[in-house]
């Protein structure tokens, strides 16, 4: 029998524990498998209703049949309950602000952004990688959720990356290191190719440096999800949405490092409800700061500062765009 290579990642245990005891720490574990992101639209009269969902999950192909999971005191429940149809919309890699927008409670989410009407009225978002419109087909029971399965009436697919969450995080596909790089289409136009490769680049190279810096926030007693939020609410203090708009996490992400951040005497609700930092908060901030610039200057050793100055140029033009 040959033996597998060990390729093993994980550097040690993080927590373990009875999830009945520990629901945050529960969540967290099955954080651990990443999933795609959709979000799921009916018409149920003349309202509309959606919400950002990655319970999403294929069934069977014959019958064609999905599922997908809502809480109970979801305000939609009822609509999706209602509705004999609706629409499961894969997002694309580039579509993150299309998830938060559906992850929020902003009533003009269908004003935001472009969509048309499938068959029986469920909006089709523009841009989604896949559509699949549905006819709901039976619901069960499952604890502090319901269990929504979907009969397949009609799908469409897209050209484009899936847009993932793993973690806590967005995160989106890349080839596995240890696989070869297939050549690209011949009859892909070149621009479309570049564009892809780039995002893959900053993607692979974002999260790299993030694994790498992980050390020093470690030393201060942080994580990834709650450096995030101590370097917004740094520059000022502000509302839940801001965080999720400005960190790139989920709500479930964001509820539980404030939950840490606050327990740990960092963060605040100031007199108008917002998010602050506390001195102590200010301070761990400063100095994550500080042990950033460190870190970046040792990994930017031997690279030419122009190419830096460019590099920085058109990361920040991308943020504008």
């Amino acid at each position: 029998m040959n033996k597998i290579a060990n390729t093993q990642t994980a550097i040690g245990l993080i927590e373990q524990g009875d999830p009945a005891a520990d629901g945050r720490a529960f969540r967290r574990c099955l954080g651990q498998y990443p999933t795609g992101v959709t979000v799921v639209t009916t018409r149920n009269g003349d309202k509309l209703a959606g919400m950002a969902v990655n319970s999403f999950s294929a069934v069977s192909l014959d019958p064609p049949l999905v599922l997908w999971s809502i809480r109970r005191e979801s305000k939609s429940a009822a609509d999706f309950l209602e509705a004999s149809h609706f629409a499961v919309n894969v997002l694309a890699a580039n579509q993150v602000e299309a998830s938060q927008l559906f992850g929020s409670s902003n009533a003009e989410r269908f004003n935001l952004i472009a969509w048309s009407p499938g068959e029986h009225g469920s909006p089709l978002l523009d841009g989604a990688i896949a559509q699949l419109e549905c006819r709901r087909e039976m619901v069960y029971q499952g604890g502090d959720h319901l269990i929504v399965v979907g009969h397949v009436e009609r799908y469409s697919r897209f050209e484009g990356d899936p847009l993932l969450f793993a973690q806590g995080q967005y995160a989106v596909a890349q080839n596995h290191p240890s696989l070869k790089v297939a050549p690209a289409s011949p009859t892909e136009p070149i621009a479309e190719r570049k564009e892809a490769s780039l995002l893959k680049l900053l993607s692979a190279a974002s999260q790299h440096m993030s694994a790498l810096f992980q050390e020093h926030r470690q030393a201060l007693g942080v994580t990834a999800a709650s450096a995030r939020i101590l370097n917004r609410l740094f520059e000022s203090p502000c509302e839940f949405d801001e965080l999720e708009r400005a960190t790139y996490l989920g709500q479930d992400a964001i509820e539980d490092a404030l939950t840490d951040l606050i327990a740990q005497g960092h963060v605040v609700r100031n007199k108008e409800a917002l998010f602050e930092l506390t001195a102590i908060g200010r301070q761990t901030s400063e100095a994550l700061a500080a042990r950033a610039a460190e870190f970046t200057a040792e990994k930017f050793r031997g690279i030419a500062d122009a190419d830096i100055a460019t590099a920085k140029r058109v990361l920040f033009d991308l943020q504008q765009k």
